[in-house]
């Protein structure tokens, strides 16, 4: 029995290279948004990120990252639209990180993205997105839930499971050649 619970994760690892969860605790005191909009959103990722919200927006299983920072935004205030919607069939800006990515480059009211360099400039509720092989798309799309006392950024999402996982362990998980974008929300 032992076994077989200590491989399994093991292999879930290897296939996938990500952890399922993130249960990270930081140490310190982690800063947050006082802006009702951002408070509401991350109380959604926080009630959300282990326990998918099935009933309401289903799940995608291993590629749900899109599906759960797009509630997060709806908690926020967001408003559904035809190219972003996850109601009588979900959008590709809704489900793809490309797709969402390729969205708010056309929509500069809602968002302006920034590169690694820029990262001085992030604030809680704001969106990340990693292209992990350097490929030139996006892989995986979070949210910042905050900021540990060094001023490291912490990210919520799913695929994996997170809450307050420190964006220098989600690079480190994969390595190079990662690149990580943001998008500053307005």
């Amino acid at each position: 029995m032992f076994k077989k619970l200590f491989i399994a994760p093991l292999v879930l690892l290897t296939l996938t290279g990500c952890s399922t969860v993130h249960d990270t605790k930081p140490l310190g005191t982690v800063t947050r948004s006082s802006d009702h909009a951002v408070v509401s959103q991350i109380e959604y990722a926080k009630s959300y990120y282990k326990n998918p919200n099935k009933e309401t927006f289903g799940d995608l299983g291993g590629t749900d990252c899109v599906n759960f920072v797009s509630q997060t935004l709806l908690a926020r205030g967001w408003s559904l639209n035809k190219d972003w919607t996850y109601k009588d069939g979900y959008s590709r800006a809704w489900i793809s990180s490309t797709g969402f990515s390729d969205y708010l480059r056309t929509h500069p009211e809602l968002a302006t993205e920034l590169t690694w360099d820029e990262r001085s400039k992030v604030q809680t509720g704001d969106v990340v997105q990693f292209d992990w092989d350097n490929s030139g798309d996006r892989d995986h799309t979070a949210i910042v839930s905050g900021f540990n006392d060094q001023g490291e950024i912490l990210l919520s999402s799913h695929s994996p499971s997170a809450f307050d996982w420190s964006i220098t362990e989600a690079i480190a998980e994969h390595g190079d050649p990662t690149r990580v974008y943001f998008w500053r929300l307005k």
